[in-house]
């Protein structure tokens, strides 16, 4: 699995990704939850009572609105941050479909970003918490090496601070995805 930042001559960048068959996979669900009604509706004739039919109003449109929120997950645009230094601030392209243009978030409202651990059945694997002032975090990446996140983490902080930093990139290391990597050498 890739952990979605890039060196770029003009920044760095970072994007999430879906794949194509989970997006499949989404709006399959999707679509499969408009059929759900089809049972309460065949069944609903003029003599029912009035709770009765307040309770086929809840089983037509309480799938219809999971089906539509599992299409607006399939089609929907993934997290893309750019950090220009030329602007000084973070160009963040949302999630959701409005608005369409990136967001010029500045980079004296963002505070530094830090490395945190998180535990899974595969062991652990390392974020970078990056938070804008006023607003939700946003955890970046996903990474099976501490020191490969607190590297991302500490450019990270040198563009947020400097007008221009200057690091090498980082040579890949061995098992950097986190699934085939010993994890006695993490």
């Amino acid at each position: 699995m890739t952990h979605g930042f890039r060196d770029a001559p003009d920044g760095l960048r970072y994007a999430e990704s879906i794949s194509g068959p989970m997006r499949l996979f989404a709006a399959t669900i999707g679509l499969a939850m408009f059929l759900i009604p089809v049972p309460f509706v065949h069944h609903a004739h003029a003599g029912l009572r009035w709770w009765q039919w307040l309770l086929l109003a809840a089983c037509v449109a309480v799938p219809a609105l999971m089906g539509l929120f599992f299409l607006s997950l399939a089609g929907g645009r993934c997290l893309r941050l750019h950090f220009d230094n030329r602007q000084r601030c973070m160009l963040r392209h949302r999630r959701f479909p409005w608005p369409r243009h990136p967001e010029a978030v500045p980079y004296a409202q963002i505070d530094p970003p830090s490395v945190l651990e998180r535990s899974s059945e595969d062991g652990p694997h390392y974020v970078v918490r990056l938070a804008v002032r006023g607003e939700r975090a946003m955890h970046l990446g996903s990474f099976g090496w501490q020191a490969e996140a607190q590297d991302w983490c500490q450019r990270i902080a040198d563009h947020l601070q400097h007008s221009s930093p200057v690091r090498p990139p980082m040579a890949p290391t061995p098992g950097s995805d986190g699934a085939h990597a010993d994890p006695q050498t993490r």
